[in-house]
């Protein structure tokens, strides 16, 4: 019992060691660091499409209110743009749904540091109930493993997972954002608060009160926003599939993967571990 027990503690002694600093020091752990540089990239980029849907929301819940008045025979006005009032109700949706990812995407940066503390304070203990385990004769080994293999799994799978996504996702989906990222941008580029602001300080927020040419130039652009509506949410919807593939679909599918092979190991060490206790009965 002894050999086995000093074996036991030259293998799990430096995981431990490994575990303590990982858990006292996760600030510094540089998977952990990766993950949340790759979290807060997905926000930022988040951030810009939410805002820029939110711009386009506003103006075009602010084209709806247009009136144009009646003519001489027909008495009293009407408001034209009312048409846009699908468009604009599928843009708010789907600005609800960037909204929800950006902050999903903010609480994993946040969380990514403490869950790989926790793994490690996790695989701290399977250590020490291992070497426990062994001074007393076996017990506590299934607890020993699945806390090894969760700790392992927070501490390393899931910092992991993340940052293979942040060097496949961009990848696999550039084609798709830039191709849809510049249909947004090209729609939405005149109707932002900053957008044709011309030279005596008028933007284009005013132009509904406004008069003449530019209030044609008003209805034009509401106009061209109805005339590529179709084109508009379709590039919105393939937007909003890039965020949530990047920050669920395929971490989903890394983290599963992960955890099929966590568990397939700590079956075999089940296994392993029931048949050594065969042999010596």
């Amino acid at each position: 019992m002894k050999t086995d027990l000093g074996f036991r503690g030259r293998i799990l002694f430096p995981i431990a060691v490994i575990a303590l600093l990982g858990a006292m020091f996760y600030t510094h752990n540089p998977m952990a660091r990766g993950a949340q540089a790759y979290a807060r990239d997905v926000a930022a980029s988040s951030a810009g499409i939410y805002l820029t849907l939110r711009s386009l929301n506003a103006f075009l819940s602010t084209a709806q209110e247009v009136e144009v008045g009646g003519s001489l025979v027909v008495q009293g006005s009407a408001q034209p743009f009312k048409v846009l009032e699908p468009v604009d109700d599928t843009v708010e949706r789907i600005a609800s749904v960037v909204f929800y990812v950006m902050v999903v995407t903010g609480v994993l940066a946040v969380a990514m540091g403490p869950v790989s503390a926790v793994g490690f304070v996790m695989l701290l203990a399977a250590c020490g109930i291992g070497v426990w385990r062994g001074a007393r004769g076996g017990t506590g080994a299934a607890l020993a493993r699945k806390l090894g293999t969760y700790g392992a799994f927070f501490a390393i799978a899931v910092p992991l997972a993340f940052i293979l996504s942040s060097v496949l996702a961009d990848r696999m989906t550039a084609g798709v954002w830039q191709d849809h990222h510049a249909v947004l941008t090209e729609i939405t580029a005149a109707v932002s608060p900053e957008a044709e602001v011309d030279t005596d300080g008028t933007s284009l927020w005013s132009m509904v009160s406004g008069s003449g040419d530019t209030m044609d130039r008003y209805r034009t652009m509401a106009a061209n926003t109805y005339n590529r509506a179709d084109e508009l949410v379709a590039s919105l919807i393939a937007i909003l599939a890039v965020f949530l593939f990047k920050v669920l679909v395929l971490p989903l599918l890394l983290l599963g993967g992960c955890l099929s092979v966590a568990r397939v190991l700590s079956g075999a060490a089940d296994a392993a571990g029931a048949g050594g206790v065969d042999r010596r009965g």
